[in-house]
């Protein structure tokens, strides 16, 4: 429906609802609800989860920001939403008129599935769209599709809901007069050095965030320098290291013009120390779970039964296995995956805290997150010390947005430095901040590159992205021994070198590695972990990456690398199937049959660089395959010349196999599980094969798992 289709506004109130799993759509839907407050629409904000606050028989204006995760999985924080909604019968929102602007990844097949299936759901509900529906690819950059989407917004709004009053016709971004002569010096920059003014400072937010008032945090009290850093089980804390981002700003003086610079976020959050803290922590070997962690199952704490480093030393990468076990009972399936909830590294967390001049007296204090309109990931904060936010809450090591970047420049003091900071949140800068972001800056390199930037401490907190649990593979069934009090998982330990000798890591795998001591290469440590206690969640497969109920279904698994790590699951959980199945036959009293009739053949195609550094799981699989569990093992090796009976890779490998892999899918409805990159063949022209393979994801027998 177009604006002037309904040029009569109908409503006088606009609600804005969000789905968010990193916080890019929570970010976006604030943005736009503060905007919508600025140019006089009245407005409200939940995320999609709170849909109990929302009176839905009187709302008449909707506006929805959801992102995709995993395999066209919803986010977290619209689970409960998803669920009240599947419930809803009949035309109940024949009133309703919504827009829908949807994030993802067109590296994933199904791209902005969550934004899809709920324009469809609301039709089917009654609702009708008063404006085109947005879909952003985070693969070629969300401002691409996000901002032209946000601006043409307001005209539509203004046939839909009364505005007091009428300024539809704002400037975005609004620049102030100080940012308007930086913009001016950026085009007529010079060459040589700017020296530094106090009159650089910025005009748009006062540092000062925060007051002694009302037990607020007096910022000057957290000045100072951070002297021994320590945690007492792990010894000294070593500084991390800032690097200097490089990036090639030549080009900056060749535009007349900056356009499309970011809306800098509304200043909510305030920070109040607590005389009388709450309790809301659980113990663990290095400090504390903070209670604030938001999880979509209940929150578990494992210990560590055993470690195994599956890869020698000269492997290209390090593979470890760990078992973790409960002292409860737990329900999975083979299929699901578990959340890891690991803090930042503690090295990282006291630099940045250091570089934002918080006294190391000053982390440990209790405080209380407080404002109206903070991002949801806060708003459960009632009682924290600020190494637990900088630990758990907030993401460190993401790269920046372009709205950060612009946030970033309001406080530079240097004049050159926030040339450049505002040169790259520009259209013409998409350049600079691509190639900024592809180094993969933290928090602290940014820092470190333009150190006159000095943030206060509460926009650093509001305005980073919030931390994320990270999800593995369950490897293990529920029917083997000790199986509903045991997690499985194996992962490559994440540590790389970017350009310019930029050294990376990951946030959850090199830190279980060194909780568990880095054990060698060789056989499974059982010792050793102490009172080592993870904290993680299930995560059920939306996808229902899971075995069928019908065991003589064929089962096809195709899993490179790590990818191999559900199907180890399966693997075992069909074992026990088979021997369950086994004692039966043996006690009934019906004709004799044959173990094999009820049990459909089982294919792994697994993808290695070197059979002898990184086969991960060789002698489970072997034992597999001599138990007649696994009906074919095809192995793939990409490094190894003149490798007898293995194809280069995995693609190859089905390739060959092409005839018989039919067969089974065609003849025998067999199911295909992919883990990571794969081609399927079967004699279509490439239209008709994803046709094929779209009416087999319908029918569950085409099924991906993007966790691990």
């Amino acid at each position: 429906m177009t604006p002037e289709t309904d040029p009569v506004p109908h409503t006088d109130h606009l609600t804005v609802l969000f789905a968010s799993q990193t916080g890019n759509a929570e970010s976006i839907s604030r943005n736009i609800y503060e905007q919508a407050q600025e140019r006089g629409f009245k407005s409200s904000h939940f995320v999609l989860n709170d849909f109990a606050k929302v009176d839905w028989d009187k709302e008449n204006c909707l506006v929805f920001i959801v992102s995709t995760t995993g395999d066209g999985d919803p986010p977290d924080n619209s689970t409960k939403f998803w669920r009240h909604l599947r419930k809803l019968k009949g035309v109940g929102l024949t009133k309703a008129k919504y827009a829908i602007l949807g994030l993802g990844d067109t590296n994933y097949d199904n791209f902005c599935q969550t934004a899809k299936r709920l324009d469809t759901r609301l039709q089917e509900l009654g609702a009708s769209p008063f404006y085109a529906r947005g879909l952003a690819d985070d693969a070629t950059g969300l401002e691409e599709t996000v901002d032209p989407w946000i601006k043409n917004l307001w005209p539509a709004l203004a046939h839909q809901v009364i505005c007091t009053p009428t300024i539809h016709d704002l400037p975005q971004p609004h620049l102030t007069s100080e940012e308007e002569r930086i913009v001016k010096d950026i085009i007529e920059k010079q060459e040589h050095d700017h020296p530094h003014h106090a009159s650089h400072a910025p005009s748009s937010e006062k540092p000062a965030e925060v007051s002694a008032r009302n037990g607020d945090v007096d910022v000057a009290s957290l000045a100072g320098v951070v002297g021994n850093l320590s945690v007492t089980e792990k010894g000294p804390v070593i500084p991390a290291t800032g690097y200097s981002i490089e990036v090639d700003f030549s080009d900056m003086a060749n535009h007349s013009n900056l356009t499309a610079l970011p809306r800098v976020p509304n200043a909510n959050l305030k920070i109040i120390e607590l005389d009388q803290p709450t309790s809301g922590t659980t113990t663990t070997k290095f400090g504390t779970v903070p209670s604030f962690l938001q999880t979509p199952t209940p929150l578990l704490l494992a210990k560590v039964n055993s470690v195994q480093c599956l890869t020698p030393d000269d492997a290209l990468k390090r593979t470890i296995s760990v078992e973790f076990g409960f002292d409860d009972d737990v329900d999975y399936a083979p299929g699901d995956a578990f959340g890891i909830w690991a803090p930042n590294d503690e090295s990282l967390v006291r630099s940045v805290l250091a570089a934002l001049a918080v006294k190391e007296s000053d982390m440990n204090k209790q405080i209380k997150l407080d404002g109206q309109g903070i991002p949801s990931h806060l708003q459960p904060i009632e009682s924290a010390t600020l190494l637990d936010i900088f630990r758990y809450a907030i993401d460190l090591t993401t790269a920046p947005k372009k709205a950060n970047i612009r946030l970033y420049a309001d406080y530079a003091a240097d004049l050159a430095e926030k040339q450049k900071l505002m040169f790259m949140a520009s259209k013409q800068g998409a350049d600079q901040f691509n190639a900024f972001r592809a180094q993969g800056p933290t928090f602290l390199d940014i820092l470190h590159t333009f150190p006159s930037v000095k943030i206060p401490l509460v926009r650093v907190i509001e305005t980073l992205p919030p931390l994320q649990p990270r999800y593995y593979s369950i490897t293990n069934s529920p029917l083997a021994k000790n199986g509903h009090r045991r997690w499985c998982c194996a992962f490559n330990v994440v540590t790389y070198e970017l350009p310019h000798s930029v050294k990376r890591r990951g946030v959850c795998t090199p830190w279980l590695d060194e909780l568990t001591n880095k054990v060698p290469y060789g056989k499974a440590v059982t010792s050793g972990f102490g009172s080592i206690r993870v904290a993680m969640f299930v995560k059920p497969n939306e996808t229902k990456f899971n075995l069928p109920a019908d065991t003589s279904k064929p089962v096809i698994m195709i899993g490179p690398g790590t990818g191999v790590a559900p199907f180890m699951g399966f693997l075992e959980h069909r074992t026990e199937q088979r021997r369950i199945k086994k004692r039966l036959m043996n006690i009934g009293t019906g004709p004799r049959q044959h173990l094999e009739d009820h049990f459909g053949d089982m294919w792994l195609f697994f993808g290695c660089r070197h059979r002898e550094k990184d086969w991960l799981f060789k002698e489970q699989m072997q034992e597999f395959k001599n138990e007649g569990v696994l009906t074919e093992l095809q192995l793939a090796v990409s490094r190894e010349e003149d490798v007898r009976n293995s194809g280069k890779y995995v693609q190859d490998l089905i390739k060959i196999e092409s005839k018989r892999i039919w067969d089974l899918l065609s003849k025998k409805e067999a199911l295909i599980y992919v883990c990571g990159d794969a081609k399927e063949h079967g004699g279509f022209e490439k239209t008709a094969a994803m046709m094929e393979l779209n009416k087999w994801a319908q029918e569950k027998r085409y099924l991906r798992d993007l966790w691990a």
